[in-house]
């Protein structure tokens, strides 16, 4: 009985009427995270790749367009051979990045500016070149305290093969392709790597190797850091009897080395010592340091269906990530397939598997994916950064996605990316070069990334037809300033600050949905975001849609924000709407009847009860 008034009271304290005043544990809810792939932002010394110092320079840009925090890809020390994924040291920054008092200097200026600053941590493997693998492979002897920090197996008993290095100790596949297990001829035994051979695996079961890896995340938190995105953290325990993996009899297996999709990964992903693993770093590590008014967020990288990524959020009794990311968005929409029908179901989906009290978030490109103007085309970049940016939760941009940058040609011979230059035969379907070129600030030859004459990966062509931030910076409905209105309304207007979502017309051409502020605000205007999907122009009838969600809609809005900056302040009727192809508009709506939210929670209060009453009967009867 105590347990259900327990519930019914924590309904009754959570479904208030909430402020769009964020407390200082929640300062990631109001903001934009940004994404810096520090390669690619700013080069300060001429050497043709971005180092922190060029951060820093350009965080005024970060400023302006209203983000509120950025989060850096790697850089720690590393000898590179996955771009800063493979750390040598956790405690030191990579001298092709600068040095540690240099993103010191960063996180200075950044406070300054009021940005937030997120470093990548990547907890699953080291570089080969760590200190820790050096002494680990040298033997196995007792006397020898890192022999276990890294996961060895013998080869396979039984094995026919007078090598012993060919007896793989199972099936498994790497990520990048090929085998898991390289051999070592020191030890005499194998080593897991579950991505590159020169990034050997953890043995997270050792306690003390997660000692060293909370104390690598503490030292970073007292410089100043407001938090981690958490790399690959699924991959970060292995089953230890080491059984082979389910064969995944739909695979097609392409041209070249046997990939990672050929296998069902049971013993390799998603184990529950994940979980128990990030309970503790949040209890022992992030809670310890976030000391009012600096609280230490965790965002995880999880690239599985929401119903999986939810459990990364943890539980009401113990907590994990603030959020794990959510890349519906980008695995779920392609140019063939694009409609607002299939955004609908991957929104929907997403908020079906929502934990409740649990905050969503959203990303359409990242650094392992083509770019958005690549993947849908040119004429729905604004469409996507609208979608991106006005649905409830958090946003993430990829650098470059606010002017629209298209990835660039890099051929076989200029390939930087270790999974393309492993699959010769196929190296185009694997490449993740073209989304990491350099930031197009201006229209020079080196789009004002650099004072080199040559760059790591080749600038794109688009810098100097427009898509580059200096020219956009002086058209009023340049890709960029759209982009800056969106964030402006994202961290400004009470109906973008809540969790609320109602959906207002979905077809194969249409998504569109309303925003409402909370109800203690029920003053604030109310939004409606229509988006077209589709190739051609189309008309709509918003207000008889809108019944159809149970919400009356008054026959005329104002346009708040279009996405050619041209209908911004018409009033628009919303019963024969026309949205061109890649068209989305934001509208002020009168809202004439809708659901109540404080309805839909008696509802669900009158259901607890009602569960309640029946519980107890049955228990009396039975």
């Amino acid at each position: 009985m105590n347990y259900w008034w327990a519930l019914i009271t924590a309904i009754l304290l959570t479904n208030g009427c909430s402020s769009k005043e964020f407390t200082w544990r929640e300062w990631w809810k109001n903001t934009i995270i940004y994404q810096i792939y520090p390669r690619s932002f700013q080069d300060s010394d001429g050497d043709g790749v971005g180092d922190l110092k060029g951060i820093t320079s350009r965080l005024h840009h970060l400023k302006d367009i209203n983000v509120g925090c950025i989060w850096i890809s790697p850089i720690f020390k590393s000898p590179m051979a996955d771009f800063g994924y493979d750390v040598s040291d956790f405690n030191q920054i990579d001298p092709l990045f600068g040095t540690n008092e240099d993103l010191e200097e960063l996180l200075a200026t950044a406070k300054s500016l009021g940005l937030k600053v997120l470093l990548d941590f990547v907890p699953n493997h080291s570089s080969n070149q760590h200190r820790w693998f050096i002494e680990s492979s040298k033997n196995r002897d007792y006397k020898n305290e890192f022999r276990d920090y890294y996961t060895w197996a013998d080869p396979k008993a039984g094995c026919q093969s007078d090598n012993a290095s060919e007896c793989l100790p199972n099936n498994w596949v790497s990520v990048f392709g090929g085998s898991v297990w390289e051999w070592n001829e020191n030890r005499k035994q194998f080593y897991l790597h579950q991505f590159l051979k020169e990034q050997p695996d953890f043995n997270l079961h050792n306690p003390m190797v997660q000692d060293q890896l909370r104390n690598a995340l503490s030292f970073w938190m007292e410089k100043g850091i407001d938090g981690y995105r958490v790399d690959a953290i699924a991959f970060s325990f292995e089953a230890p009897s080491l059984e082979d993996e389910p064969v995944n009899l739909e695979y097609e297996k392409p041209p070249g080395q046997e990939q990672y999709g050929s296998l069902i990964h049971t013993k390799t992903t998603g184990l529950f010592e994940v979980h128990t693993m990030l309970r503790e770093w949040r209890r022992l590590v992030f809670e310890e340091h976030s000391i009012e008014p600096n609280y230490k967020f965790m965002v995880v990288e999880v690239w599985e269906p929401p119903e999986e990524t939810a459990k990364y959020y943890g539980t009401d009794e113990e907590y994990e990530a603030d959020m794990p990311f959510n890349f519906q968005l980008i695995t779920g929409l392609k140019s063939d397939n694009l409609s607002g029908r299939r955004v609908y179901e991957l929104v929907d989906h997403v908020f079906q598997h929502l934990p409740e009290g649990k905050w969503p978030n959203w990303v359409v490109g990242n650094h392992d994916q083509k770019r958005i103007a690549s993947r849908l085309g040119d004429k729905f970049v604004r469409a996507s950064n609208t979608l991106n940016i006005l649905l409830p939760g958090t946003a993430t941009t990829y650098y470059g996605e606010e002017i629209g940058m298209q990835d660039v040609w890099v051929s076989y011979e200029e390939s930087q990316d270790p999974w393309a230059v492993n699959n010769p035969c196929c190296w185009k379907e694997y490449t993740r070069d073209p989304a990491r070129s350099p930031m197009q600030w201006d229209s020079t030859e080196m789009a004002g990334f650099s004072s080199s004459t040559k760059s790591w990966l080749p600038i794109g062509n688009s810098t100097f037809q427009g898509v580059n931030v200096q020219d956009q910076s002086k058209d009023p409905k340049s890709t960029l300033n759209h982009y800056k209105s969106l964030a402006n309304l994202r961290i400004t207007t009470s109906a973008f600050q809540t969790n609320h979502l109602i959906y207002a017309l979905v077809s194969d051409a249409i998504f569109a949905f309303f925003r409402f502020p909370d109800e203690c605000d029920a003053g604030d205007p109310v939004y409606l975001v229509a988006i077209n999907f589709d190739d051609e122009a189309v008309e709509c009838d918003f207000v008889t849609s809108a019944r159809e969600y149970n919400v009356t809609l008054g026959t005329t809005g104002l346009v708040t924000l279009s996405t050619g900056m041209d209908r911004n302040g018409n009033t628009v009727k919303l019963d024969s709407l026309s949205l061109a192809s890649g068209e989305a508009l934001v509208i002020q709506v009168e809202i004439l009847d809708a659901p109540s939210f404080s309805d839909r929670f008696i509802s669900f209060l009158t259901f607890c009860v009602v569960l309640f009453i029946t519980t107890h009967l049955y228990r009396r009867i039975f």
